[in-house]
């Protein structure tokens, strides 16, 4: 947020003191010492978070809540891996949002039509072979439904591939991924975009890869550029095609109308680049970061997603890093250790290596979880043994005694775990791989006391960054974050979940090695630069008690009743789940109806596609009212492997009972305005 006047004079302030006190009343400062509340507790009254920045006590009326509706609405999924988040669009443009749902290695993607009385409908799997990376939603035909995108993996770089292209016939998908002329060009894929980047009318599109293997010969980076009639044509881009990357957010950096890139990895440091619209792209990182910044703080890495979103209402975008550790950077050293429960669990590289931790119990012990990631096809076996004599012990979910493990030996040559007892309440558990075998392994033990690795634990916790668009560069105002910003965090979303016109976001926790932890919202205010984000726990968006990990997600109005819900993807064995907000339901609020005094009005504005027939990938909308002007750029408000054509968009109002005026780019300069309009219901502009 900035203390200046923002320079274009459709952003000038219009709000006057007496107009501002309704913003004031949502937050109240008070002087409290509570501990911070469990989501699980919801005999809770109080309805207090712990935040670090200022004793705050959130209104009941702002702070917002979440039912899980995940059953009742049709949403099934089986526990899978995901791989960075869904793809949420109107695939048929019938004014409700569809779901297309990757879960990675083991199981085909999803795709769910949305029906009547907010249910959804599992269709046929548009693509029934898994191993399923990054998706993209988007019209690349223009014949008024959107086509699907996806990157499939290169077999650990045996097999690239390239990635399909399924063109939506009507409801079912057709794939032509050869008849386009997209068929030659294999690689290992991670994420895939639709995007307009020649500004002629049709959505053209990128990928961004894996690091190439070597002896591979086709740029490890791909554009393609729609050339009409169902046809695509690789465009040359050599900055482009170099960018050490695996996940992207499509944006608009610098208010010029033409669509930008961030790029960013794990791995890698985070890159800027401008968009041009014969196909190249200008790295701006040093422009937008400055010299200064990267000199004091080094290259952005450990990014594992992004949210874009005005923060402070100024009329452009900024921009929310969610950090971590990802699988291969945990898998080294890494120990997670409950004394309440007495459970340890640990994770280490599944290269060749020999390490191991000594450990205290004072009785018998429950192993649990030792599996290893399969590295390749061949699914090799990790054998357990105990005691000095190197029993097998083939069924790794049991207990073991003291007298059965007892000893430990002094020869380990075989690969394996090795587990024994060496007396006085102490045990030892070594892990010898005489090669690559897996991607990680991972064992937990119960009934565990203390501990005492050969070696430091890993730190996963990474802080996230918080940037705020000044114009011609990025500021970190990551000061105005709570703590919950400092864990390992590997997804963030973005929207205004209290429908008090400020931007909000939830951010995805990793969590512990084997246990799920409440994600986390920070709410915004007006209050923004005094008080910071707003931590807020007991938000009821979080499945607890399932052995998996927070991941990505999406926030969009489910079932249109002006209020955003949450649908997310818990990872390592996770499930799919729909959170629908319930600040509605406890406002008595009902849909599209008049309400006076109302501090949560809302507008839905559907963009459709231009009086010139473009679709609305990459529109811009701006909404004024008396209090408040917003902004926002349809697509991907947040983005991880996968993209979204969000084009449903939601506003909140405040208290505000009229929208002054709504005003609709869209990428080929075609403008629409409507005025004086009521709040508090859904409108469409565009065809």
């Amino acid at each position: 947020m900035t203390n200046q006047q923002p320079s274009t004079n459709k952003y000038k302030h219009r709000i006057n003191d007496s107009k501002m006190l309704f913003s004031a009343l949502l937050f109240t400062l008070v002087t409290i010492n509570l501990s911070a509340c469990q989501q699980g507790n919801h005999s809770d009254s109080s309805d207090v978070d712990k935040t670090d920045q200022a004793n705050v006590l959130i209104k009941l009326t702002t702070k917002v809540r979440f039912n899980n509706v995940t059953e009742e609405i049709g949403l099934t999924s089986l526990p899978a891996w995901k791989y960075g988040g869904p793809s949420v669009a109107d695939i048929n443009n019938d004014g409700r949002y569809d779901l297309v749902l990757t879960n990675h290695d083991t199981t085909p993607i999803q795709l769910f039509l949305s029906k009547a009385e907010n249910q959804f409908v599992e269709q046929t799997a548009p693509f029934p072979i898994a191993d399923a990376h990054g998706l993209a939603l988007g019209d690349y035909d223009l014949d008024g439904d959107n086509d699907l995108l996806l990157s499939l993996g290169g077999g650990n770089g045996t097999k690239p591939q390239p990635q399909r292209l399924l063109r939506n016939d009507g409801g079912s998908f057709t794939d032509v991924t050869v008849e386009a002329g997209l068929g030659e060009m294999g690689a290992r894929g991670r994420s895939v975009r639709w995007v307009d980047i020649d500004l002629d009318g049709d959505l053209d599109f990128m990928q961004i890869n894996a690091e190439q293997m070597m002896g591979e010969t086709i740029p490890r980076n791909i554009l393609f550029e729609n050339t009409g009639n169902g046809q695509f044509q690789y465009r040359s881009s050599p900055a482009f095609e170099h960018i050490d990357a695996e996940r992207l957010i499509i944006t608009d950096i610098n208010s010029d109308h033409q669509a930008d890139i961030i790029a960013f990895s794990p791995y890698s440091p985070m890159s800027i680049w401008k968009g041009n619209t014969d196909f190249k792209f200008t790295n701006v990182t040093e422009q937008y970061l400055t010299q200064e910044y990267l000199a004091q703080h080094g290259n952005i890495t450990d990014v594992t997603s992004m949210a874009q979103a005005d923060i402070d209402n100024d009329g452009d975008m900024d921009y929310y890093l969610a950090r971590g550790k990802v699988y291969y950077q945990i898998a080294n050293n890494a120990v997670s250790f409950d004394p309440v429960k007495q459970r340890l669990d640990l994770r280490d590289e599944g290269n060749k290596s020999h390490d191991g931790i000594s450990f205290s119990a004072n009785g018998p012990i429950q192993l649990s979880d030792f599996y290893h990631f399969p590295r390749g096809p061949k699914k090799i076996i990790i054998p357990l043994f105990i005691g000095a004599e190197k029993q097998l012990i083939t069924n790794k979910e049991t207990q073991i005694t003291r007298d059965s493990a007892l000893g430990f030996p002094e020869i380990i040559e075989q690969s394996g775990w090795y587990l024994g007892y060496i007396g006085n309440d102490e045990w030892r558990l070594e892990w010898l791989l005489q090669d690559n075998l897996a991607w990680d392994i991972r064992a937990s033990i119960t009934g565990v006391s203390a501990i005492e690795p050969d070696w430091t634990p890993q730190e996963l916790g990474v802080d996230d960054i918080l940037f705020r668009n000044d114009g011609n560069k990025l500021t970190d105002v990551s000061h105005l974050l709570p703590k919950q910003s400092q864990n390992n965090n590997w997804g963030v979303i973005t929207a205004d979940f209290n429908n008090d016109t400020h931007n909000d976001f939830f951010v995805y926790r990793f969590g512990e090695l084997t246990e799920r932890i409440n994600d986390v919202m920070l709410l915004n205010s007006d209050k923004l630069n005094q008080q910071g984000f707003i931590s807020h726990e007991t938000h009821q968006a979080t499945t607890l008690g399932v052995n998996a990990h927070g991941d990505m997600g999406s926030a969009f109005d489910n079932n249109l009743d002006g209020f955003v819900d949450i649908l997310s993807g818990d990872d390592d064995n996770g499930k799919w789940y729909l959170y629908q907000n319930k600040l509605g339901s406890e406002l008595n609020f009902n849909q599209h109806s008049d309400h006076k005094n109302n501090q949560h009005q809302y507008l839905l504005a559907h963009i459709g596609y231009s009086e010139s027939g473009i679709d609305p990938h990459g529109a811009e909308v701006t909404v004024e009212t008396a209090t408040q002007i917003q902004f926002k750029l349809i697509g991907s408000s947040s983005a991880s492997h996968s993209q979204s054509l969000k084009n449903i968009s939601h506003f909140g109002l405040g208290e505000s009972d009229v929208i002054e005026k709504i005003h609709v780019r869209w990428r080929d300069g075609t403008q629409q305005t409507r005025i004086n309009l009521a709040a508090n219901q859904l409108i469409k502009i565009g065809k």
